[in-house]
């Protein structure tokens, strides 16, 4: 065994191969030790701000927006509607209603709650995120494990030339997931409109408007409708969805 060799000064073992060796993984661990600290300190500020960003209902005190609720859910009974814990529409609003539009704070991943009129049964929640003065309407749609809160962004700058401004929402779980809709000239208005999603605007004639709703897959007819008694300068939400009985249903929402 090789004697072990001693170092007089702290200049020989530095210049020393073994001396080297050492400083350099003592070099190392102070490294590891640098960003251990960095990342930990990394992880509780992530952590920080996913915890912020998943708080609910915080509220802009000084912001509005405006915000119209409608049932479209068949099966439930009057309900009423409250917003980051405030009740907006205190009960009686039965299938296919739908309330003025209604003043109230803006805020981020605030808590919509449809409730059974009289009653702390919740039939669906969501979350909505807005911004000031801008306008949404919320649809309480389906029934069970499908039942579902959803806000949708409405643009009220008013048609002109004569003009109607509609937009469509599928939220039918009977329909197919995909559908598409034809005017009774058979030009597309919507070539595919996704469950849950809406359309971009559309501008047709004031009067009575005839469509055909089929399948985009399946290019099969699933219903024809007609909606009558659309006015010049107006803007309308054509919705999609179920009656009680399982039949499809298109009904209108007025949005000025």
């Amino acid at each position: 065994m090789p004697a072990l060799r001693r170092f007089h000064t702290q200049a020989e073992f530095e210049a020393s191969t073994f001396g080297k060796t050492m400083l350099k993984q003592n070099t190392i661990m102070k490294t590891i030790k640098t960003y251990t600290k960095l990342f930990t300190g990394l992880a509780v500020v992530a952590t920080a701000l996913g915890f912020s960003s998943c708080k609910k209902n915080t509220i802009d005190p000084s912001g509005q927006f405006n915000i119209k609720v409608v049932n479209a859910a068949s099966t439930s009974g009057a309900q009423s509607f409250s917003l980051a814990g405030s009740v907006l529409v205190n009960g009686g609003l039965n299938f296919s209603d739908a309330s003025d539009y209604i003043n109230a704070p803006s805020g981020k991943n605030m808590v919509m709650e449809f409730k059974d009129a009289g009653t702390n049964s919740i039939w669906a929640t969501g979350s909505l995120y807005t911004t000031n003065g801008v306008s949404f309407t919320v649809y309480l749609a389906g029934k069970g494990s499908s039942a579902r809160v959803k806000a949708y962004e409405d643009d009220l700058a008013a048609p002109n030339n004569g003009k109607v401004k509609i937009k469509f929402i599928h939220l039918s779980d009977g329909a197919p997931s995909v559908i598409k809709i034809k005017n009774s000239a058979g030009d597309d208005l919507v070539t595919t409109l996704s469950r849950d999603i809406s359309s971009g605007y559309k501008y047709v004639d004031p009067g009575t408007l005839s469509l055909q709703f089929s399948g985009t897959a399946s290019r099969n007819t699933i219903g024809n409708f007609e909606i009558t008694n659309l006015q010049v300068g107006k803007i309308y939400t054509l919705y999609f969805t179920d009656s009680a009985s399982g039949s499809l249903l298109l009904n209108k929402v007025l949005h000025n």
